[in-house]
């Protein structure tokens, strides 16, 4: 019962609220009783003077009709400023600064909250400048930066992208516009956290976020920053770390074991076979000693030697030492900012690995030319062999790895090494057709 009591009450209020909610409807019904009341006692007062039906209508057209249209004026004044009112906070709400409405009165509060409401109009209209200015800011941001950046809407639907974000995707960002972020390798999850759709992506990039409002509605930026160099780095020092260890306790046995072969070679009156024995072993401490030395120059600084040279120079250089097969050139550079010996020697090594995937003849391919890279100028150098290509891309700059007979697994790390010093970077990958492989370096053209 209680229930039932408090819910009749709750109508009964809700019902007189709609009732006498309107300050036009209470207006209207104050007017009507007025101009009826009025007209009551205006029939009663011709009815006590004994009035004839023509004073009475004139009575009722002279008073009753004036005070009536005095009555609708009225209620035009008091409405007319709540309209123009509603109309500028409208205008507000959507971001539309520029509607004024005129002050109706020149002091009251009425007077007070249009100016009010106009100040607060101009305030808003300020800061949106302000924030329309920091967006563009943000939007010219994005596109200087060389890390993929997106921006999707409330839909998830991408907005803005820069040429980072083209390149990731290998095609320009405005023909995918509106596509949703699930095309393009992207989903935000329950927990309102972005990641990449493709198995393995997130080993090579990592996922930053963040949010903006924009004409009212939120928008996501979505940062991919590629960690793959980060984690190489990584993984390298603790290579380098490794090497360090068992180059110092290689070095520590060969030492004596090198010291003691020698002393013997030399003081010991031993047969023809001892003697040879031991002759092995001291070489094989002094190349195994090159070996330790050799790997530890791995990852070390080197020192730069830039200048312009000739491309053509560079060309003759490797067409010389390439004498067991066919060497094909396409040159589309005059010239080349590097260090001449270093960048020689890097690409020594790679021909010399092209050469050896190689069969005796065949040709390789070693081809000069530039490139637009995110509006940069790149100078690529491509070596292309027709060989066995690459059983295992995955090792090929892990030190001690070689499928090589005799290799010793340093030559692609130290090429590295050397481009990255450039600026640069190396990359090895087959070709598309199955047959041979690529090895792409990529310099800034400029230096």
């Amino acid at each position: 019962m209680p229930s039932k009591a408090k819910s009749s009450s709750k109508s009964s209020k809700s019902s007189r609220s709609k009732a006498s909610g309107a300050l036009e409807l209470r207006l209207k019904t104050v007017g009507w009783i007025l101009l009826l009341g009025f007209g009551v006692l205006l029939g009663w007062i011709m009815l006590l003077l004994e009035a004839s039906l023509l004073v009475v209508v004139t009575v009722y057209v002279l008073v009753l009709l004036p005070f009536g249209l005095w009555l609708s004026w009225f209620y035009l004044q008091v409405t007319k400023p709540w309209y123009r009112l509603t109309s500028l906070v409208e205008a507000i709400r959507l971001e539309d600064y520029s509607l004024r409405a005129s002050v109706p009165y020149r002091q009251g509060i009425v007077h007070d909250l249009y100016k009010e409401i106009s100040a607060l109009a101009e305030e808003l209209q300020q800061r949106k400048q302000v924030y329309d200015q920091h967006t563009l800011l943000i939007y010219h941001l994005i596109e200087q930066l060389d890390t993929p950046i997106a921006v999707f809407n409330h839909q998830l639907q991408l907005s803005h992208a820069n040429a980072a974000f083209s390149t990731h995707l290998k095609q320009p960002w405005q023909t995918m516009r509106h596509y949703g972020a699930g095309r393009l390798g992207l989903v935000l999850d329950k927990q309102g956290q972005w990641t990449l759709s493709e198995p393995g992506e997130d080993q090579r990039w990592q996922v930053r976020q963040s949010h903006f409002i924009e004409h009212g509605q939120p928008y996501h930026l979505v940062i991919l920053i590629n960690i793959e160099n980060a984690l190489r780095q990584q993984q390298q020092q603790s290579w380098q770390q490794i090497i360090r260890v068992l180059s110092h306790e290689i070095r520590n046995s060969l030492t004596p074991i090198k010291s003691l072969a020698q002393s013997l070679v030399e003081h010991l009156d031993v047969d023809e076979r001892s003697h040879q024995a031991l002759n092995v072993i001291v070489d094989r401490s002094v190349a195994l000693q090159a070996f330790v030395n050799r790997y530890g120059s791995i990852g070390k600084p080197l020192t730069l030697q830039c200048r312009w040279f000739s491309s053509q120079w560079l060309e003759q250089q490797l067409s010389t030492l390439l004498t067991s097969h066919t060497l094909v050139v396409d040159n589309q550079v005059d010239r080349i900012w590097a260090d001449p010996v270093l960048l020689e020697q890097a690409l020594i090594n790679l021909l010399k690995n092209a050469a050896q995937a190689s069969e005796s003849g065949e040709s390789i391919t070693l081809s000069f030319k530039y490139q637009e890279q995110q509006y940069k100028k790149q100078l690529v150098i491509e070596i292309k062999d027709r060989g066995q290509g690459i059983a295992n891309p995955q090792n090929l700059f892990i030190p001690f790895y070689t499928t090589k007979p005799g290799g010793s697994g340093i030559g692609l790390g130290l090429c590295r090494n050397i481009v990255e010093h450039h600026g640069g970077r190396l990359s090895l990958v087959n070709n598309s057709d199955g047959v041979g492989a690529l090895a792409s370096v990529v310099l800034p053209a400029n230096g």
